[in-house]
């Protein structure tokens, strides 16, 4: 591991990321956004159907729960209600829920980014705006999976040699880490490439995905405003990285299948 090549990643990404609202604005990336109605129609969809859904069903498990007892206490009914509000949808595990519902405005605005970019116009079909949608979903299980098993290896390890906090900012670290990663891998699904190669490119790019899913993490915490932000500033910044990396394809490459 190149300690000195992943911090450049994470300079030049870095650099990119402060620059990207500029670069939205003078080159008007919102253009035409109105005119893909299946982008609209599904993000609005799912950014009322599915957060709602999930509300009642946790709300539902909350009632359930304030009727029993944890460890020989009882779990007050006003505490559980506090917890579970719809901020709580855009916290912690709750990102990949975010994530998933915001990858149709990921896809337009990294595709009007290199766009820009490569001086082309890509073409998507509805098809690959579902396949890209599933590639996502099967993206966040994995990374949802790895984060659960690495995070337990961390507190194993911590538990033992300490110190304890520790523990804390490394998961932070690899949660980053896999939050950057679906936006570098959205790129990569653009050309075609598999989930497992694009694995090893990310993974090459680790100090950049690391700085994207630092900046992601910190504006999910803005409650709702947050994740939209995200989809356009974290998508552009990562596309304007990857497309100006040496893992960068020509524009007419982009869903030419």
């Amino acid at each position: 591991m190149d300690v000195k090549i992943y911090t450049g990643q994470a300079v030049n990404m870095g650099t990119k990321l402060i620059n990207t609202i500029p670069f939205i604005v003078n080159n008007k990336l919102w253009r035409g956004f109105f005119d893909h109605k299946l982008v609209l129609v599904i993000s609005v969809l799912a950014a009322v159907i599915i957060p709602w859904s999930v509300f009642k069903y946790i709300e539902s498990k909350a009632a359930f729960l304030s009727t029993y007892s944890l460890a020989g206490k009882n779990i007050a009914t006003a505490d559980i209600n506090n917890s579970i509000n719809f901020q709580s949808l855009f916290e912690g595990g709750n990102k990949w829920l975010i994530l998933i519902l915001i990858q149709m405005l990921v896809v337009y605005f990294s595709n009007k980014t290199i766009e820009h970019l490569s001086g082309v116009t890509i073409h998507m079909s509805g098809k690959e705006m579902i396949q890209s949608q599933f590639r996502t979903v099967v993206i966040v299980v994995r990374n949802w999976i790895f984060e659960l098993i690495i995070g337990i290896g961390i507190a194993i390890v911590i538990g033992i040699f300490g110190p304890d906090f520790l523990e804390e900012w490394l998961k932070f670290a690899v949660g980053c880490y896999f939050v950057g990663y679906l936006f570098i891998d959205n790129y990569n699904h653009t050309f075609a490439i598999d989930i497992k190669n694009s694995s090893t490119i990310v993974r090459r790019h680790a100090g950049a995905a690391l700085v994207i899913g630092f900046v992601a993490k910190i504006l999910f915490l803005l409650p709702i405003a947050g994740a939209l932000i995200v989809s356009f500033i974290c998508s552009v910044g990562a596309t304007w990285y990857m497309h100006t990396s040496e893992d960068r394809h020509a524009g007419v490459e982009a869903f030419s299948d």
